[in-house]
């Protein structure tokens, strides 16, 4: 769907640890997702590029950043008895492993977790993160985005997918700026012929939030987009609003982009 193309930066655009890919037939990739082509997704590992069939993914698990990752590194120095054993045969190092997927468990949570939200009439209420926002009526939620990109809170656009709005989630780790720029460099891989329209401060939901807008080729279609980040207690959160460009309801489009993200409220 094109919608993925704009998820999967909110899943590696913030953090640079590898992403993993937990296939239905049990087999695990770990890598970066740097693209998506055709029905696949392009994946960068250490042994090259790798291009793996969507229908073939049951699950996609975004690591924590590199920060994290060292910590179990540091628990394994404290411990002299797990690192003999790690030489010889990889199963002994379950104790490193099993440190790590603590760090990691946060992730697996977005994916696994039953997310608790309500529609109705035009206005949609998210139960579990604890806000809510303006629905269009001609926008419906999109099942099955959080089963495919951990980090997408809630999807929502037109039912020919030319409009789309997603409401991204994951730890905060960086400052604004630097999540910021991480999702641009994200952008600037999927989409082609990139121009930057344009960046400002603003105000989300009382929360101060950096504001960027550019126009970019996906799918044959040239797409107007704005990307808003900002940073909520322990949480960076990302908005992205995208319609078609080269539609002559593309001014009519971009308000009603601006009614729903001017809309978000937290609750709790």
């Amino acid at each position: 769907m094109r919608f993925l193309l704009t998820i999967l930066l909110l899943a590696g655009g913030a953090t640079v640890a590898a992403d993993e890919l937990r296939l239905k037939d049990g087999t695990k990739i770990v890598g970066n997702i740097v693209g998506y082509e055709g029905d696949s997704f392009k994946v960068e590992t250490s042994y090259g590029f790798a291009l793996v069939k969507k229908d073939k993914v049951a699950s996609i698990i975004v690591s924590e950043a590199k920060a994290d990752a060292k910590k179990p590194a540091a628990a394994e120095a404290k411990a002299p008895s797990p690192p003999p054993p790690a030489r010889t045969n990889p199963p002994p190092i379950a104790p490193a492993a099993n440190t790590a997927p603590a760090k990691a468990q946060p992730a697996a949570k977005l994916v696994e977790a039953p997310m608790r939200e309500e529609v109705e009439g035009t206005r949609y209420t998210n139960l579990t993160f604890g806000f809510r926002l303006y629905k269009p009526p001609s926008w419906s939620v999109i099942e099955g985005a959080r089963k495919t990109l951990p980090t997408a809170v809630v999807v929502m656009g037109t039912v020919d997918q030319t409009t789309l709005f997603i409401v991204g989630r994951e730890p905060l780790q960086k400052t604004i700026e630097q999540h910021a720029a991480a999702t641009e460099r994200r952008l600037r891989e999927l989409y082609e012929n990139y121009r930057a329209a344009g960046e400002r401060r603003s105000t989300v939901a009382g929360f101060a939030a950096l504001e960027k807008r550019f126009r970019g080729m996906v799918d044959e279609h040239d797409w107007s987009v704005t990307v808003l980040t900002f940073a909520r207690e322990k949480d960076i959160f990302t908005l992205i609003g995208m319609t078609y460009a080269d539609s002559d309801l593309i001014q009519i489009q971009e308000n009603v982009i601006a009614r729903t993200i001017a809309s978000l409220e937290f609750t709790k």
